[in-house]
């Protein structure tokens, strides 16, 4: 019995378990690539056995696809947001992705594994791929949908995803959460930069205040 719902269940800290194991390998896969990083580095990290992290983990493929599969339930759980929030295609397009990135530089730590899809084998990339092709199906709906209400300029409502979501996930490359930039200042800045190209009625100067910082002199990247 749980009191005031204060202690987890053994099911609920096995997820827990779990979602710490997917947030490491994530940052472990980032420095060293999926081919480069084996399941005993990843154990090393999280300071347990290889034995034990088989109880969570099949092999480092299936760990490969937990790492895309939990970015892709943030990206669809964040327009699920954005479709409750925006007023139109446009703002729930830039809601949604806004809360994406964010998620994905800040509590998901840069997670590089997301350009690494090719690195998935047999059934696990056969099920990331369905996952992604619903979520692109489902922006590309929120396009047409900001046409139709005027917030977005008649475009190809693929091109304008394919080029969003490559601007927006190549932030993994070279964003550094010790950088002088916040998540949520690169989250809402880029977001409002990409989605420049295809909006109807684009302000005049951009609302997000991340082009007044100073970069960095000694690199081009957030660090």
């Amino acid at each position: 019995m749980r009191w005031a719902n204060a202690i987890p269940t053994p099911t609920e800290q096995l997820e827990i378990k779990r979602q710490a194991i997917i947030r490491e390998a994530a940052q472990v896969f980032n420095r060293r690539g999926s081919h480069g990083t084996t399941l005993d580095e990843v154990a090393e990290r999280l300071a347990v056995t290889k034995t034990a992290l088989y109880r969570y983990v099949k092999n480092k493929n299936h760990l490969l696809y937990l790492c895309h599969k939990e970015a892709m339930d943030i990206a669809a759980q964040n327009m699920d947001i954005g479709e409750a929030e925006g007023q139109t295609g446009l703002e729930k397009i830039q809601i949604g992705m806004k809360g994406y990135l964010r998620e994905m530089v800040g509590t998901m730590g840069v997670p590089v594994i997301i350009l690494e899809e090719k690195a998935l084998t047999g059934d696990e990339a056969k099920k990331i791929i369905a996952i992604r092709d619903t979520f692109e199906t489902r922006m590309r709906k929120l396009v047409n949908e900001g046409v139709k209400d005027g917030s977005i300029v008649p475009i190809n409502s693929k091109l304008a995803i394919f080029a969003m979501l490559g601007a927006v996930h190549w932030v993994t490359k070279w964003y550094s959460p010790s950088g002088v930039w916040t998540p949520e200042e690169v989250s809402d800045a880029m977001i409002e930069l990409v989605t420049r190209g295809f909006a109807a009625s684009p302000s005049k100067q951009l609302t997000a205040d991340i082009h007044l910082a100073p970069m960095p002199q000694s690199t081009k990247h957030n660090n």
